[in-house]
């Protein structure tokens, strides 16, 4: 019994390997069969479903969560795309309870590993889209828009999701192996080869959410995690790079020049800058956004199939073609849960980050801090619950570091108060 019990651990530890590896660069309807392959080989651990969702919060609002996912269901009439969002919302469920199930058998190496493994998925993806970039690599206007292009022809992911993916493993890397001075050759060569890749690549996709949300999170990162003389180099390490990102052309462009045309309306000619109209769209999906908050429906909302058709009604009434014609969604993750469920959906959101947020700062886990942080700025500029790089993302993401955390406050107390 012993013997099978340990030959499906090893499956099951394989498998979430390859879960965190493939998580970048898998079309997402191959990615969600892995995961069922994955969950159906847990089952024969025979683990106590019951018991562990009795003794993890987090399941609760996981669970909790999904299941007014599914109560939005009956009062929508288009089902199809209702039923979409319940299937892809089912990681929220499965995955946490498979990652907390760890805690059962020799998880803190299992957590660090399955982080490598995801951090050179990542790696992968960026260096294996240079094979896809076009002659005009360094053309200041087409820069951002050739490494889309390139990602697209491996994996369609969203820039957004890409920075967030990026941003996470640099603060792995730095939560683990910082300060470098302490590490060996070998381990100094490649994090230092990681860490440069991942910068390179995170001003490159220049994606004016991802840029917010990493700086946001270094702060808190940089705040939380150091004191004295090693915050101060790290608050000017972020300046330097901000400065960075002001200083390059084409990011100067997107960050300054363009949000300063569109707020003053001198984009006359510039209508089809791929760095201007995504901002006058946004502006008026922002105007339609709230102009569904109405009553009764901010209370229960228009159901988890129906909000995106009525931003579509409300694009045609105030004649925004582009959104119209793109059939743009609500770009927010609160405003699509307010949309989808109400006040009470909000609420739910709202909790899956608060939550796991105070345990961060309960077991003192900046790098928890830091995820959550990238995905709650992350979530004000796109719909990250609709898209399932970014339900797996979290899904996969926010059990393991729950678990990570208190298993690093643990190991540093038993530390502290060994002789």
């Amino acid at each position: 019994m012993q013997k099978r019990e340990s030959f499906w651990n090893k499956i099951n530890k394989n498998l979430l390997y390859l879960c965190f590896f493939t998580l970048p660069f898998l079309f997402p309807n191959i990615h969600n069969r892995l995961i069922i392959v994955f969950f159906t080989a847990w089952l024969f651990t025979k683990p106590r479903i019951i018991d562990l969702f009795k003794r993890q919060l987090i399941l609760k609002l996981f669970t909790l969560f999904f299941a007014f996912s599914v109560i939005g269901l009956s009062y929508s009439a288009d089902l199809d795309f209702g039923l979409r969002f319940v299937e892809s919302s089912l990681t929220l469920v499965i995955l946490p309870f498979i990652i907390l199930s760890l805690e059962i058998y020799d998880n803190k190496k299992i957590l660090k590993t399955s982080l490598i493994a995801f951090l050179i998925g990542v790696i992968s993806l960026n260096l294996t889209s240079l094979f896809f970039i076009s002659y005009d690599l360094w053309d200041p206007k087409n820069l951002q828009s050739n490494l889309i292009a390139a990602n697209n022809v491996i994996v369609n992911i969203h820039p957004a999701f890409l920075s967030m993916y990026i941003s996470f493993c640099v603060f792995f890397l730095v939560d683990q192996y910082f300060p470098l001075r302490n590490l060996d050759r070998s381990r100094l060569g490649w994090v230092t080869f990681s860490l440069v890749v991942l910068s390179v690549f995170l001003i490159w996709l220049n994606s004016r959410a991802g840029i917010l949300a990493f700086a946001l999170a270094t702060l808190f990162f940089i705040g939380f995690k150091w004191s004295g003389r090693t915050r101060v180099i790290g608050i000017a390490g972020l300046a330097l790079f901000l400065i960075l990102i002001v200083l390059l052309p084409f990011s100067r462009h997107r960050f300054l020049d363009t949000p300063k045309m569109v707020l003053t309306g001198k984009v006359l000619g510039s209508e089809g800058d791929p760095s201007v109209y995504p901002l006058m769209n946004r502006i008026q999906v922002f105007k339609c956004n709230v102009e569904l908050l109405q009553w009764p429906e901010i209370i229960y909302g228009y159901g988890t199939g129906d909000f995106r058709d009525e931003l579509q009604t409300c694009f045609e009434a105030n004649h925004y073609e582009r959104p119209l014609a793109e059939h743009m969604d609500s770009h927010s993750e609160y405003f699509a849960q307010l949309h989808r469920s109400g006040i009470i959906g909000l609420g739910l959101f709202l909790a899956l980050l608060i939550v796991p947020f105070r345990h961060a700062i309960k077991y003192q886990s900046p790098l928890m801090g830091a995820f959550i942080i990238l995905f709650a700025v992350t979530a004000l500029f796109e719909n990250v619950f609709s898209a399932q790089k970014g339900v797996t993302f979290f899904a996969i993401f926010c059990p393991l570091l729950w678990l990570f955390a208190k298993q690093e406050y643990e190991a540093r107390a038993e530390a502290n108060s060994a002789p």
